[in-house]
């Protein structure tokens, strides 16, 4: 959007009241303590100071927010949905919240202007809902470095990049790296952050008594993620069968592939179709840690992994990036601001 020349303002939830900068971009920053509700007031009231031509919201609280800022400023608003959110305030909060996540999208979202989202399995299901364009979250090409000739290194270093749950495959990771290290001299790479605080003290007690050689890296800024991912050898994505994963393309493969790494990927019809049919990789069944760790040694094996990188990365840059796809969503905001 600022590339095409709009002027941007971020309003967002964080640790403490501020304004700050981002590539030109002004965020406010909303501290989120206090009483319930107060941190959604304080969003609203500053979104509304904003004098802005179009409200742009993602995910699911800024478009209950919505209904306020358009019955009091007739503006336009653009809801991203990037996420199967029903699933996801099931396995993260329970059914409960699954259920009032339901019927807040089905009040709020018909109001609203336009829907994007990032697949058509998605779209399908909140096109009852409203106009809907699908535009894939694929990664931009300026956030990832052009490829380098990688470096043979002792080891081999598998890499995982995500949110640490039992629902994306951490323990049948780490089972699936305790089976090779009988064998293989390799090394696992995590990035992300857990949600249970039992699981992660499963995660680390396993990984020490297994003597796993994890590498636990936390989140890391998206800006710094590049250099980590390159220098790696292959990427996981192990997400379990269910109906918010594996239905689509996620877009944590193509930020291996863009800097050169193969996968190893959770099967599934449009995954195995891209992955297997294109030779980027090999899909295996996420249940099974000795799947996993085959897969893993499939590629620990080949004949010529770099080649195998190179052809992912080629394929991301011509198919998959965010260049290719970025002037749907301009043409859609020119129309609403026209």
């Amino acid at each position: 959007m600022k590339k095409s020349g709009h002027n941007i303002e971020i309003v967002t939830p964080h640790k403490s009241t501020e304004i700050k900068e981002f590539e030109g971009i002004k965020a406010h920053c909303i501290e989120t303590g206090g009483a319930p509700g107060i941190v959604a007031l304080k969003m609203i009231r500053k979104a509304l100071k904003t004098d802005c031509d179009l409200f742009y919201c993602h995910e699911l609280d800024p478009l209950l927010y919505s209904i306020v800022l358009k019955r009091i400023t007739r503006k336009p608003i653009i809801w991203d949905c990037h996420e199967y959110l029903v699933p996801m305030k099931k396995e993260l909060q329970g059914r409960l919240s699954a259920i009032l996540t339901e019927i807040g999208i089905s009040i709020c979202a018909p109001r609203v202007d336009h829907i994007i989202t990032v697949d058509n399995r998605l779209a399908k299901t909140l096109s009852k809902l409203g106009k809907v364009t699908v535009i894939p979250n694929y990664p931009r090409l300026s956030d990832f470095s052009e490829l380098t000739s990688r470096k043979k290194k002792e080891k081999f270093v598998v890499i995982y990049v995500g949110g640490l749950t039992e629902r994306r495959g951490i323990k049948i990771i780490l089972k699936a790296i305790h089976r090779l290290k009988e064998r293989r001299n390799i090394s696992l790479r995590i990035v992300g952050g857990f949600y249970d605080g039992e699981l992660e003290k499963w995660a680390h007690q396993y990984g020490s008594e297994n003597e796993l050689d994890i590498d636990w890296l936390g989140w890391v800024d998206y800006r710094e993620l590049a250099p980590v991912i390159a220098d790696s050898d292959c990427g996981l994505f192990v997400n379990q069968p269910g109906p918010r994963y594996l239905k689509g393309l996620p877009t944590k493969i193509f930020e291996y592939m863009i800097m050169g790494l193969p996968v190893v990927s959770a099967t599934g019809p449009l995954l195995d179709s891209l992955i297997n049919g294109k030779n980027l990789g090999v899909t295996v069944d996420s249940t099974n840690p000795e799947s996993l760790s085959d897969g893993i040694e499939t590629l620990m094996e080949h004949s010529n992994l770099q080649e195998m990188g190179k052809r992912a990365h080629d394929t991301v840059k011509k198919n998959y990036c965010w260049e290719a796809k970025e002037d749907k969503l301009l043409r859609i905001i020119e129309k609403l601001t026209s």
